[in-house]
């Protein structure tokens, strides 16, 4: 094992570990972070239970769907620690709220989850996707592009 190296061009190298301080600046995680989030939300859209009929609520009709269309990704500013942690949440909104009684069932009707099975199926393609938008940054600010 070598004991001692050299560096032919310290000026690249000191450019290449100032370059991968952008790839550690919050626009690059957050963009891996949705990246990651859209996977899992492709699936949970899939997975969503649709109702044949429509219903009418205290806040209007739900069309066939809604719960399916009410599925969004969300920045979870608590959770997020500036330039370190981005964390999204896919969930649903509130006019979709029945979504949880869905999702973990009440006392009177089983769950029929549909959120946690869509994570635990694409878990690995979000880490992917993560990791591939980090490498794509990192290769793009050290190739000099």
């Amino acid at each position: 094992m070598a004991k001692s190296f050299s560096i032919q061009n310290p000026e690249a190298l000191a450019d290449a570990i100032r370059s991968l301080d952008d790839v550690a600046s919050e626009s690059v995680l957050r963009q891996a972070a949705v990246a990651g989030a859209r996977e899992v939300f492709s699936e949970v859209r899939l997975r969503a239970p649709v109702d044949l009929g429509i219903y009418e609520g205290k806040q209007g009709m739900h069309p066939s769907g809604f719960l399916r269309d009410n599925i969004l990704i969300a920045y979870d500013k608590e959770q997020s620690v500036e330039g370190r942690i981005a964390s999204y949440l896919v969930t649903w909104s509130k006019d979709a709220f029945y979504g949880r009684f869905l999702e973990y069932g009440t006392s009177k009707m089983a769950a029929r989850p549909f959120l946690r099975p869509a994570y635990e199926a694409t878990k690995t393609a979000a880490a992917a996707a993560v990791d591939a938008v980090i490498q794509a940054k990192v290769k793009e600010l050290t190739s000099g592009k």
